[in-house]
């Protein structure tokens, strides 16, 4: 009688939580499909997601309940509330991301776990913020240590970017400086981010025990994403760099060069230089692949102009990005 009672119990408690059913089925087929590119999978997780939308949209009882959870269970402070509508957007940022990831694999897929990633950071600093207010040792000592890091980490991140950009464009980054903003930024924040998985784990072993409202998922989203950023990045590396040099050459460098009367321009080619002897090249796509080139212009012994080319190593182009 114990055992059928308690099964009554347990399905009464599961009938006013369906919508948490359904969250765990649709992310335990989102994540099942992802990686196995199961024939018609994205049409099984199209098929789910549609279901899962409308059954949600019948759910408004337990959808408020998340927002009094998230929002304004033991949040009295402007930091804990901001805290925990970021958790709560992250969270359905990653229900978006496993639809993307399944449905069409391409650059909003990817700018939607970089903000999935992105909120689920700063609601952690926000949550050792708040923790501090209420003078947490642990939190003051941790904050201290990661804003002691952090030039540390840039000045690493500033000095070998830079060397590396020397190496595949032959050309001082510091004569563009978009590109330089944008080249370094970018290189500061992928090791932070990867740099995040020991913070993160530190974080989640000082503060699981106190935890309670938002800040369980805080903890809990910081550990996986730290993880899933880990692995992630490395893989990411050499897309981010395209991406990068691509928008910011793009803004800042030419669309032509000029050797003599000669006019040189090609809508893959971004150059940097003007009415000068050398110009350094950054080609988008040719053939698949990315990378620099530099252009000196010279003239023939009957005074007609052309110019030579010395190419520089070569990268290819992500098919995410082309």
């Amino acid at each position: 009688m114990a055992t059928t009672r308690d099964w009554k119990e347990g399905w009464e408690h599961v009938k006013k939580r369906k919508l948490d059913v359904a969250i765990f089925i649709y992310c335990t087929i989102g994540v099942i499909l992802a990686p196995k590119g199961i024939p018609c999978g994205n049409y099984i997780m199209a098929a789910t997601s549609v279901i899962f939308v409308i059954f949600s949209c019948t759910q408004s009882r337990r959808l408020a309940e998340y927002y009094k959870f998230f929002i304004k269970e033991n949040n009295e402070t402007t930091l804990s509330k901001s805290a925990g509508w970021l958790v709560l957007t992250s969270c359905f940022l990653f229900l978006v991301l496993l639809f993307s990831v399944n449905i069409l694999l391409n650059i909003v897929t990817y700018w939607i776990a970089f903000l999935f990633a992105l909120s689920v950071l700063i609601s952690s600093v926000l949550t050792i913020f708040d923790l501090e207010k209420e003078k947490n040792s642990k939190a003051i000592g941790i904050r201290v240590i990661v804003f002691s890091v952090i030039p540390l980490i840039y000045m690493l991140t500033s000095s070998y970017s830079a060397s590396l950009f020397l190496q595949i464009s032959n050309l001082n980054i510091t004569l563009s400086p978009w590109l330089e903003y944008c080249w370094k930024s970018a290189a500061f924040l992928m090791l932070f981010l990867m740099l995040s998985q020991p913070f993160c784990y530190i974080l989640f072993l000082a503060f699981s025990d106190k935890a309670k409202g938002y800040r369980i998922f805080t903890l809990f989203g910081a550990l996986i994403t730290s993880i899933f950023l880990a692995v992630l990045i490395p893989s990411l590396l050499g897309g981010v760099a395209y991406y990068v040099i691509n928008s910011a050459t793009n803004s800042e460098w030419h669309n032509k060069a000029k050797c003599g009367q000669l006019t040189i321009s090609n809508p893959w080619e971004r150059y940097f230089g003007f009415n000068t002897e050398k110009y350094t090249v950054f080609y988008s796509f040719r053939n698949g692949m990315w990378g620099f080139e530099e252009f000196t212009c010279k003239k023939r012994p009957n005074g007609d102009d052309y110019y030579v080319i010395e190419s520089l190593p070569t990268n290819n182009v992500p098919k995410w990005l082309r």
